[in-house]
């Protein structure tokens, strides 16, 4: 079985959650809260006086399957067995509801080196859906009515953070076309010019999403993070959301994040060429250097739902609240409208024809 760690309340035993606003654990049942040192300090007093470590569980061999695809773990709440694919860290149990880190799937070279927590809370997340859905004439009724937002699901997206120092060379092709005339004729004069830049610039963090479940076009949509708000990492913001370790190495993320090193270099090049009629891109080069990288979990809301036999996926920035998604179209309000419309602009322009002959 993996290692599970569940955060309990020291007043009455529930199951302690992250409060995304306060910064606390929060107890859903007695309403306590605790700062991360408070318990660590209640533990340790309970270690000392029972003479035992704070875990006392011991790991063992998994049962059936093979060996990175499932593992199972025991729920310290409850004693049920949870099934959970190789790259989940975090989850709830299913028969109790306590919500349970899966602790060995965050150690060694798993262990992220940031988090940024939680601001966005459910009840907040809920309202932004339930405004993107408002208003929105032509979304099928039965959409909305079988939509239930309120299964949004707080998880832990996995990234690769890049830095690096990079330097770079971009050559243009550019023109200026001036027009002059005499007394017989117009002319059109065109000067052509190679024009070079060069410089450099200093990168920090460049995200690279790490997880192989979840579209790059969501997580890319829902950017960008705060990273003055990184912290270093601790399962106790885990707690009371999902989470997923990564599965997509960050030598396979590279050539994302030079592609968005080249991408925003060249177009500060580009940004600088003025006073030409055209500007045209001919070549250009940058070289990265001091490279690091860096693991990390940021924030998201998610939220799948289906419609007609096809999902729509609504993705939420956790930190910011910044929200995406595809919405549905109800062809037969769409046709209404159209006709409506059509009606309307018919009428107006008999009513603007018949006025013009009677004038």
């Amino acid at each position: 079985m993996e290692e599970a760690r569940e955060y309990k309340c020291p007043a009455c035993g529930a199951g302690l959650v992250y409060g995304a606003q306060s910064g606390d654990m929060l107890c859903e049942y007695c309403d306590s809260h605790f700062t991360l040192e408070q318990l660590e300090e209640i533990a340790s007093a309970e270690n000392e006086a029972s003479g035992q470590d704070e875990m006392s569980w011991e790991s063992t061999e998994a049962s059936g399957g093979e060996e990175g695809e499932y593992s199972a773990i025991i729920c310290p709440s409850c004693g049920a067995e949870i099934v959970a694919d190789e790259t989940t860290a975090a989850t709830e149990c299913v028969y109790c509801g306590n919500p349970t880190v899966i602790r060995k799937k965050l150690t060694g070279v798993f262990k992220p080196d940031w988090v940024i927590p939680f601001k966005i809370t459910k009840k907040q997340a809920v309202e932004a859906l339930g405004k993107l859905y408002k208003g929105k004439s032509l979304l099928p009724d039965a959409f909305t009515k079988d939509n239930r937002i309120e299964k949004v699901t707080g998880v832990y997206v996995p990234y690769w953070l890049f830095d690096c120092h990079a330097n770079g060379n971009m050559a243009y092709d550019a023109t200026r076309v001036s027009v002059y005339s005499d007394a017989r004729f117009n002319y059109t004069r065109t000067d052509k010019y190679l024009v070079t830049r060069s410089g450099s610039a200093d990168f920090k963090s460049i995200p690279v999403d790490a997880c192989s479940k979840l579209d790059n076009k969501y997580t890319e949509a829902i950017e960008p993070y705060d990273y003055s708000e990184l912290t270093e990492f601790s399962d106790m913001y885990l707690s009371g959301y999902m989470a997923d370790r990564y599965d997509v190495e960050s030598k396979d993320c590279t050539s994302r994040a030079d592609e968005r090193v080249r991408a925003s270099l060249f177009a500060e090049f580009t940004q600088s060429v003025q006073g030409y009629s055209t500007v045209t891109p001919r070549n250009g080069k940058v070289q990265n250097t001091n490279g690091k990288v860096q693991y990390a979990l940021m924030p998201v809301w998610m939220l799948n739902t289906k419609y007609k036999d096809k999902i729509y996926t609504f993705a939420m920035n956790g930190q910011t609240g910044r929200l995406i998604g595809d919405l549905p179209i109800d062809k037969g309000k769409a046709w209404g409208q159209f006709l409506l419309w059509s009606g309307i602009i018919s009428l107006g322009a008999s009513a603007i024809a018949l006025l013009t002959m009677l004038l």
